[in-house]
């Protein structure tokens, strides 16, 4: 397995990216992208919704107008107005007539949305009210909402942003973690502990043979055993914390692992209520490293909220993997 480690005590010059910062860079906005859409659509779906309401609401009030023309219509024809000999002109129908107008108007309207929006079908384009005649025409809702780009200064904001978390998160490890069938590709990010104990674990992770780094243990997510990982955690020098979070450069191929970490790593670890454990030999040493990888829990949230509250909102909607190495 390819072990990369990223050193942040090395001066950069200044507005230059090397090309491993400009791949974490892609990735990170990547993840914000993702996380638009899924706002976006959730606002699509409303949007809809709503809608289809209107066009209930419009439905019952246009069944409730015919019954009352209907009623008034009987009444009429059982007491006939007499009329003298002559001859009167019909009246002009002025609700066919603003219907007619009101029609045309909503066909202007299509036909300019049409001019400045994308290209739609003509499902999208208009739906048809359910009362043609009616004195107050609703809108046309469009389907869907056109999100201009970013601008440079926007963009500048966020490259700002992703450096800061970037330096005080650096980034110890990319590659693929595995569990059972499913495989991931991950980066860890160092939140807390010794730094020197979370470089010697992921400089020997090659000794894990080749391949992904496979979780093949658990360790149950009962009070006394997270007790044991908290004590180790209050020996200053022999434990550090990690977080994994799913990796890609393309918004498309960042959803697939986001849905095989959530699905085949999160959902499996919480319906067993377990923590997969790595145990790392080093020759050099007597004493293993130990790799605990919680999946989001009551133990994982106290402690990202106490070491990197800046990571809670996107790494939950993301999925991500707590990770606690110590020595026996």
């Amino acid at each position: 397995a390819v072990v990369s480690t990223q050193s942040t005590g090395k001066k950069k010059k200044k507005g230059r990216f090397s090309e491993e910062e400009e791949e974490i860079l892609n990735s990170l906005i990547a993840r914000r992208k993702l996380k638009k859409m899924g706002q976006q659509r959730q606002r699509d779906d409303r949007r809809g919704s709503e809608k289809r309401k209107r066009a209930r609401k419009q439905s019952n009030e246009s069944s409730s107008s015919d019954d009352s023309s209907t009623s008034s219509s009987g009444s009429s024809r059982e007491e006939p107005v007499k009329t003298s000999g002559r001859r009167r002109s019909p009246e002009p129908d002025h609700n066919a007539s603003a219907g007619t107008a009101e029609s045309l108007d909503r066909i202007a309207r299509i036909i300019n949305d049409s001019d400045q929006a994308p290209l739609k079908t003509n499902s999208e384009r208009y739906s048809p009210a359910p009362e043609e005649h009616s004195q107050e025409p609703q809108p046309v809702v469009p389907a869907a909402t056109y999100l201009p780009p970013p601008s440079a200064n926007t963009q500048m904001t966020q490259s700002k942003d992703l450096l800061f978390l970037l330096n005080k998160y650096p980034i110890m490890w990319t590659g693929t973690i595995a569990l059972k069938n499913d495989t991931a590709n991950v980066q860890l990010h160092f939140l807390s502990g010794s730094s020197t104990l979370a470089e010697g674990a992921i400089g020997a992770l090659p000794n894990l043979g080749p391949g992904p780094m496979r979780i093949a243990q658990r360790m149950r997510l009962e009070p006394n055993q997270i007790e044991g990982v908290q004590k180790r955690m209050q020996h200053e020098g022999h434990w550090c914390m990690l977080l994994a979070l799913p990796h890609c450069t393309d918004p498309v191929s960042l959803s697939t692992q986001t849905t095989v970490l959530q699905q085949g790593f999160i959902s499996y670890l919480d319906s067993k209520q377990a923590a997969g454990i790595i145990n790392l030999s080093v020759p050099e040493q007597t004493s293993p490293y130990v790799l605990h990888i919680f999946p989001p829990c009551e133990f994982t949230r106290v402690n990202m909220k106490r070491f990197c509250p800046e990571l809670m909102e996107g790494a939950g909607d993301c999925g991500y993997l707590l990770i606690v190495i110590a020595t026996v």
